[in-house]
């Protein structure tokens, strides 16, 4: 199913490839997330004002149970790097204030600072009771 695209129709094949670009940083997110641990299902980050702009916070599995949260006050570790490049570069690509939740794989949280990404392996996304619970 093709979403509806919310930009105009001058902005329309800038936001396709957006939209490309966009499932393309998911699905290395997808591999990087499953070699560090397979029972990712859901990534949350949070900004910062650091060069990044997000950093990984949580990282949940099936129910929005919580598999690992980091402390924001270090630097992560090596084996984060990846993923946690990959998290903020699509947090930056999704404009949320023109596009509904979801439409480049991003999600808001009720903390305006922090976004949601459910990985493609997580077949139900983030259930609506799920959204306030991830903390």
């Amino acid at each position: 199913m093709t979403p509806v695209d919310p930009c105009p129709i001058a902005d329309r094949q800038v936001c396709l490839a957006t939209r490309n670009l966009s499932r393309a940083v998911l699905r290395r997110l997808c591999v990087t997330a499953a070699g560090i641990e397979p029972r990712i299902k859901t990534i949350v980050a949070t900004q910062t004002d650091g060069p990044g702009g997000y950093a990984l916070w949580r990282l949940h599995g099936d129910g929005g149970r919580l598999l690992l949260q980091f402390d924001l006050l270090k630097e992560p570790d090596a084996t984060w790097t990846a993923l946690a490049g990959d998290v903020s570069f699509l947090a930056r690509l999704a404009n949320l204030r023109t596009h509904p939740p979801g439409y480049f794989y991003v999600h808001p949280l009720p903390d305006p600072r922090d976004i949601a990404i459910p990985l493609p392996s997580n077949p139900r996304g983030l259930a609506p009771r799920t959204l306030g619970t991830l903390q």
